[in-house]
């Protein structure tokens, strides 16, 4: 076996997937999951009218820097421990025999619950940008008011994300190159047509999913050090190309109370009819509804990979179905199929409540950065001692990056279960604590559920698909170049 197989193998796996990705794939599963050209003025208004523009800037440059410091303490243990389940069987290696499967159980949790929330937020932010365009266009239409109208767009916003997902490794390849290469076009189209304009957000919601390229782990060449490179150098060139962006962004407003009053379903649609017009609004929203599109193929990538994963260690409920991969091209489609299934029913109980959707780009930001926190504290504390960095680590750094690390998790949490607006009523209700609280209610009930069926009496941690002795006969083959 290669060295990669056997490395995986001395984490307890056998091989299923086929390795065909190297470093510009995993590189681009993070920066495409934070893709900031289509990402960005998703929750453009809700960043003006909760703070303004000093306050977009502020907070965008904060919080990409702290992003980065997460990215670097999570791409050390990355190094180390390189599977597909990533943050979750971090937690368990790092949390011992004592802590380890309940630690594991937490961030599985978390980790999917974030992922799973991360899609129809895509999705919905993406069809917002149709909406406005197609508003543009017809403004007169009332069936484009309709909220089944919004969700019949989002189901094929998913659906066409889960095409690429499906069908082989090429076409996987292709989604990610696609997607890196039209962030890249559409950059270029903007400084032509001198409008290069199109980005501030509440930055958290940009800067998630450092844990894309983990979840590639079992696919990528090299994984050891390919994935801890795809992680912090995705998430610094998202924060540095990002930023150039948000200030040109901020020097070209026009008119702010316009923008914020906005009739458009996106407030994105107002800042570009003020700049280029309702013809030039409409090509730019294109372009961006297509970039969105392929990624939320991408983030479709990662979230089935995860779901995968915690099905093969048996944390689903049927998870021997989700855990099934194709016979030709080791796929898991099953898994695909169950997150598209669940994103498009999350959609379908948002329709029409701006409300319900904030709440889910909040529960998303925090459920896949509480999971994060789980693996950061217990590289520092319970599993300091036991665990191994690889060639590939942070050295005398690593304590103080897992410290702000973990500092700066630990504000984003506090800060995004805050009021968003006043007065609070039902309508500026920030519903993310309902939806986080609904998450651990479910991860802790499962695993204190009584009567013998809860975690605790038959979760001991990920399971082993290959024997140890199959491991320590195996032959590795000194001159792969995996």
């Amino acid at each position: 076996m290669s060295k990669d197989e056997h490395r995986l193998a001395q984490l307890g796996y056998k091989q299923v997937f086929i390795r065909s990705f190297g470093m510009f794939e995993n590189w681009a599963a993070t920066f495409t999951t934070m893709n900031f050209v289509s990402g960005m003025p998703v929750l453009f208004g809700f960043a003006m009218y909760t703070g303004g523009p000093q306050a977009a800037f502020a907070n965008w440059t904060m919080v990409g820097g702290f992003s980065f410091i997460v990215s670097l303490a999570m791409a050390e243990i990355a190094a180390s421990l390189p599977t597909a389940g990533g943050i979750y069987y971090w937690s368990y290696v790092l949390g011992g025999h004592n802590y380890g499967p309940l630690l594991s159980w937490l961030t599985a949790w978390f980790n999917w619950a974030g992922w799973l929330t991360i899609i129809p937020g895509l999705a919905q932010g993406n069809t917002n940008f149709m909406l406005s365009l197609l508003t543009i266009l017809y403004p007169n239409a009332t069936v484009i008011q309709q909220g089944w109208f919004g969700w019949v767009i989002s189901t094929i916003n998913i659906l066409l994300g889960v095409i690429p997902n499906c069908v082989n490794q090429h076409t996987v390849r292709w989604m990610l190159r696609a997607t890196a290469y039209s962030t890249a076009l559409l950059m270029s189209f903007y400084w032509i047509c001198y409008c290069w304009i199109i980005g501030v957000l509440f930055g958290a919601w940009e800067f998630y999913g450092y844990d894309a390229s983990v979840h590639l782990s079992e696919e990528t060449h090299q994984a050891s050090s390919v994935v801890a490179r795809g992680m912090w150098t995705g998430t610094i060139a998202t924060w540095l190309g990002s930023i150039p962006t948000l200030i040109l962004v901020l020097l070209c407003m026009q008119n702010f109370m316009g923008i914020v009053n906005g009739e458009f379903p996106n407030n994105w649609a107002e800042y570009l009819v003020q700049l280029v017009g309702n013809k030039g609004a409409v090509a730019i929203l294109i372009f961006t509804w297509l970039d969105g599109i392929l990624c939320t193929g991408v983030c479709l990538l990662s979230a089935q990979r995860i779901t995968f994963a915690i099905a093969r260690d048996g944390i689903l409920p049927f998870s021997r179905v989700w855990s099934k991969v194709t016979k030709k091209h080791h796929l898991p489609v099953n898994a695909c199929f169950l997150i598209a299934f669940l994103s498009i029913a999350i959609c379908a109980a948002v329709i029409g409540s701006y409300v319900a959707f904030s709440a889910i780009t909040a529960a998303a930001t925090v459920g896949t950065n509480l999971s994060y926190l789980f693996p950061i504290v217990a590289r520092q504390t319970l599993g300091r001692s036991t665990f191994q960095p690889a060639k590939w680590n942070l050295g005398r750094w690593s304590i103080p990056v897992s410290v702000i690390a973990s500092g700066y998790i630990m504000f984003l949490f506090v800060v995004l279960m805050l009021p968003q607006l006043y007065p609070v009523n039902a309508q500026t209700l920030n519903y993310c604590p309902v939806v986080i609280g609904g998450i651990t209610v479910i991860a802790l009930g499962g695993w204190f559920f009584p009567f013998g069926l809860g975690g605790r009496y038959w979760f001991t941690g990920p399971k082993r698909t290959i024997s140890e002795a199959e491991v320590l006969q195996a032959r590795v083959k000194e001159d792969d170049k995996s």
